[in-house]
């Protein structure tokens, strides 16, 4: 598995995670729990794109994004005294933000044609 899967197959599972998490943490009843369905399920889906068009490198500058929101989100929705909550935005802000960079670097291209005067 090349760079790019592996990065965009770790983000689905982020985005997976985050989009469960406020059932996990109990927080399933509250407004800012649809800022992680929300952004959770985006995150998936990008990445998922990203797996079956390796070619789309910009869906992955839009994960960087959202794992910036995920990281400060805390303090935006005002639950950054809960600790668990916290901890959880943090690392997969960081975990989506480090990786959408990794993938969008790591982009796949079409083979270009033989240059001319060269033969294949």
């Amino acid at each position: 598995m090349n760079m790019n899967r592996t990065a965009s197959t770790i983000n689905l599972l982020a985005g997976i995670w985050l989009f469960i998490s406020p059932w996990v943490y109990g927080f399933y009843g509250g407004m800012n729990a649809w800022n992680a369905w929300i952004v959770g399920f985006v995150i998936a889906v990008l990445a998922a794109v990203r797996l079956s068009a390796p070619m789309q490198s910009w869906l992955s500058w839009i994960n960087c994004v959202l794992g910036i929101w995920t990281f400060f989100s805390p303090w935006i929705y005002g639950f950054s005294g809960d600790t668990a909550r916290l901890v959880n935005s943090l690392v997969v802000g960081v975990i989506v933000f480090l990786l959408g960079i990794a993938s969008a670097r790591m982009s796949v291209y079409p083979m270009h044609p033989t240059p001319p005067g060269v033969r294949a």
